[in-house]
């Protein structure tokens, strides 16, 4: 007896280590999340969103730089020299203001001792023309700040509508699972019936095994369903840029069941909304702006350019005070001749502006392409939903009457089998097309300039 006691307590012991490994080995709970709150963390820790903003800071403090070109510029140069250079060594002692009588030695002037000289120097320099060059640069710069921050701008009302796309793929993926386990449970129940009519002589062998041919096939796309599951929510958390934690969208979110018609807008009104609102066409204004202010750039070097400069200098053998004086310089440069590069330079930067005038042209017509398959796909997709609503009603009612026919002998195993197959894609059905309508509608809404984000709760 204290034998099979001490077995019972071992074994005890083995089912709680056991219980306790597979708690430890247990996926951690995801939290549920809101497509509202998903889009606020994507706001936030998405890459790519953050690359766009960087993008855009980078574009702002290039104006900072053309701006510098324009203003005064004050240095300070130190230069150091350790020569016996017969001109440096004269040129030096006369800045050195330490220049004598001796020094007019010839043997000394052809022949000098090695000599040092720390020349400081603060020179003021200002331009004063640069044939436009300065300024078509500084505004060049504004009109690419401008596009960098729509374009970001542009990147966070993407970022959201793939939040929102992936978001509802992972709900979908989720209401898979759950129409596949009902369908199991449905055909594990059916299999049973089976078995018992089987058992009292009501059906034959056939029916079994073709009901357990169903019951396999539904648990391999189990299987499926679940693999499939666990990829949507890397792809969303891929989305949300927080790989971290463990996220899910809320289980079976009320939207699903509570979807309202969309109001109905003419198609003219959207596009002409687009054709104000979008991003991209204030990009690509921008944009040809800019190339305006290269072709201006371009054609600057045609002309002078001047500068003005002034300059105190300290010279000294020993970094001391020494001799010091002052000088003001003005600077013209006129290009005469650099092998027709100034000409290829025009050229190019006018077929880029031509270029960019001719993709912002294009945009336009684009974007109201865009505008309107979102339009038609949203209205299909709306349309769809009564149809698929009203398949899952007859689909389920089917099933009811064929159960009870089959368990009645008054019909067949297959037909069971088919009806549940039926409704099985019934339920799916209904569920892919209200989430249809969903991204849909955000597609619509991104096409026409306003933001998902926004709109999320709608």
């Amino acid at each position: 007896m204290r034998s099979f006691s001490s077995v019972r307590v071992t074994l005890s012991i083995l089912v709680i280590l056991a219980l306790a490994n597979g708690a430890a080995a247990a996926p951690p709970q995801r939290r549920r999340i809101s497509l509202a709150e998903a889009i606020e963390i994507a706001m936030q820790r998405n890459r790519t969103l953050k690359a766009a903003t960087l993008q855009s800071d980078a574009a702002k403090a290039d104006i900072g730089v053309a701006r510098g070109a324009m203003l005064p510029r004050l240095d300070a140069i130190e230069n150091y020299t350790e020569t016996n250079n017969p001109v440096l060594v004269f040129s030096n002692l006369l800045a050195q203001q330490e220049f004598s009588q001796a020094d007019f030695n010839l043997s000394r002037l052809n022949h000098p001792a090695t000599l040092s000289n720390f020349q400081s120097q603060v020179r003021f320099s200002v331009p004063v023309f640069a044939g436009g060059r300065l300024l078509a640069s500084f505004r060049a710069a504004r009109f690419g700040s401008d596009a960098e921050r729509w374009r970001a701008a542009r990147s966070r009302d993407e970022i959201a509508f793939a939040v929102i796309k992936d978001y509802y793929t992972a709900v979908l993926a989720e209401q898979r699972v759950g129409v596949v386990e009902r369908a199991l449970d449905a055909a594990r129940s059916h299999l049973d019936q089976a078995r018992n009519m089987f058992a009292y002589g009501k059906a034959v062998k056939a029916d079994v095994l073709r009901s357990d041919v169903a019951v396999g096939s539904l648990e391999e796309e189990q299987t499926v369903a679940e693999s499939q599951l666990r990829i949507s929510w890397a792809a969303l958390a891929h989305a949300l840029g927080d790989e971290s934690e463990s996220l899910a969208p809320i289980w079976n979110p009320g939207v699903l069941k509570t979807l309202a018609p969309s109001g109905a807008v003419p198609l003219d009104k959207l596009l002409a909304e687009a054709a104000s609102d979008r991003l991209e066409i204030k990009i690509a204004a921008a944009q040809v702006k800019q190339a305006e202010e290269a072709v201006k750039i371009a054609r600057a070097d045609y002309l002078p350019s001047i500068s003005v400069a002034t300059a105190y200098e300290n010279d000294s053998e020993q970094l001391t005070r020494g001799g010091n004086n002052f000088a003001v310089f003005a600077y013209a440069q006129v290009n005469l001749f650099n092998g027709l590069a100034t000409k290829s330079n025009v050229d190019a930067a006018q077929a880029r502006r031509a270029r960019a005038v001719t993709v912002a042209n294009d945009l336009r017509h684009a974007i109201a392409l865009e505008v309107e398959s979102a339009y038609r796909t949203l209205s299909a997709a709306e349309k769809n939903v009564q149809v698929a609503r009203d398949n899952h009603r007859y689909a389920s009612e089917a099933l009811r009457i064929l159960e009870d026919r089959y368990g009645n002998g008054l019909s067949t195993n297959v037909d069971v089998l088919d009806a549940q197959a039926v409704r099985q894609q019934a339920d799916m059905g209904e569920v892919r097309a209200i989430i249809a309508v969903l991204v849909a509608r955000s597609a619509l809404d991104l096409s026409i300039g306003r933001s998902p984000s926004e709109l999320a709760g709608r």
